[in-house]
């Protein structure tokens, strides 16, 4: 029987390779790492791996710039984030993005081999429990999201879901052709309506209401 194959991206060479030691020691899977998302392209141009493993970050692209390539290509291989975020609006987008399995990098390290196991073994997705319990957090805020009034307007709303992307004021600023204190400013005005107590309270409380759209 072929092993299945895996490839490992994350442009910390130590963990790459730290992530293939820990699941080599299995014997059951052959293992391809890179550090770059060049070195994947250009690897999915001979070879497509039975599973891709991704750290979030990568350089100046993230998962979700990959998870976008492979679908314009209309590759499809399942896909574990390897990653050391938790941001709600980053899960979020992630799950929204279907892929396969979510690990956080303060998760025991047997949490990545139960990932693989799962999504390869028995085809069922796998999100570790720390990334569930961001997910599910959004629970404890329902009644209290309930009991906001605020109704974005259409700015607000707008600055809502760049927020929800993970674009900072800067950012914002410049796509909106505003100026940043502009932006710092609406932004202020809107956790001040919604009630929300930052911006991670407030993305929990867009996702309930209904808000972002991304």
């Amino acid at each position: 029987m072929t092993q299945p194959t895996l490839y490992i991206l994350d442009d910390h060479p130590v963990v790459a390779e730290g992530l293939a030691q820990l699941l080599a020691t299995e014997k059951k899977y052959c293992i391809t790492t890179g550090h770059h998302y060049s070195e994947l392209y250009q690897y999915i141009t001979h070879t497509i791996p039975d599973l891709l493993i991704l750290d979030y970050e990568l350089h100046d692209k993230t998962a979700l710039d990959v998870l976008a390539y492979l679908r314009k290509k209309e590759i499809h291989i399942p896909v574990i984030v390897y990653t050391m975020h938790t941001e709600f609006w980053i899960i979020k987008l992630l799950i929204k993005g279907e892929v396969s399995g979510i690990v956080i990098k303060s998760d025991k390290t047997e949490e990545m081999s139960k990932a693989v196991s799962s999504i390869l073994e028995e085809q069922k997705k796998f999100y570790s429990s720390s990334a569930l319990n961001v997910v599910l957090s959004i629970l404890g805020d329902h009644s209290a999201a309930d009991s906001v009034s605020y109704t974005p307007s259409p700015r607000e709303n707008e600055i809502i879901n760049m927020l929800s992307r993970g674009l900072t004021s800067d950012e914002i600023a410049q796509e909106l052709n505003l100026s940043k204190n502009t932006i710092d400013t609406m932004r202020k005005n809107i956790l001040l309506k919604s009630g929300a107590i930052n911006v991670s309270h407030l993305m929990r409380m867009a996702f309930i209401k209904g808000w972002i759209t991304v």
